[in-house]
């Protein structure tokens, strides 16, 4: 595949819903990380908390919200083994949980000094990782019935 503007143009316009709705997001992940920090300079701590933050919204919204258009059109097209596409969907999905809601947990607790979410665990790994898959997994078999 070529790398081109038009592709580049394409790619953004299709990303473009996920980034606007991500950044008002970021913004009040970080307001949250600075109210709750006041030792670091206020617009510093909003503008790294929302910096590091943003990119990780805004994938969790284009994967498991905007994009779902791509996803149902190909389990409706026939294309493939239905359990096996439910199977993928599943474990996508239960991965972009996993990572951005790892990444979630762990800055809600840094921000709001909660012991038991900042540093992240095994359980917490395990948790996420298991219980998004089989949601999802058991949300599209019943959606397809």
């Amino acid at each position: 595949m070529t790398l081109t503007t038009s592709t580049i143009m394409t790619a953004l316009r299709k990303w473009l819903p996920a980034i606007a709705c991500s950044l008002p997001l970021a913004l009040a992940m970080g307001a949250l990380f600075a109210w709750r920090n006041p030792e670091h300079p206020t617009s510093v701590a909003v503008a790294a908390m929302a910096v590091c933050s943003w990119p990780i919204i805004a994938t969790a919204l284009q994967v498991l919200w905007f994009d779902r258009n791509a996803t149902n059109a190909a389990l409706e097209s026939g294309r493939g083994d239905v359990e096996t596409a439910w199977f993928q969907e599943a474990a996508a999905t239960a991965f972009w949980a996993t990572m951005g809601g790892l990444l979630f947990l762990d800055g809600i607790g840094s921000a709001l000094h909660l012991d038991w979410l900042a540093p992240i665990g095994l359980a917490h790994a395990l948790v996420l990782g298991v219980g998004s898959f089989a949601l999802s997994y058991l949300w599209l078999r019943r959606r397809d019935r």
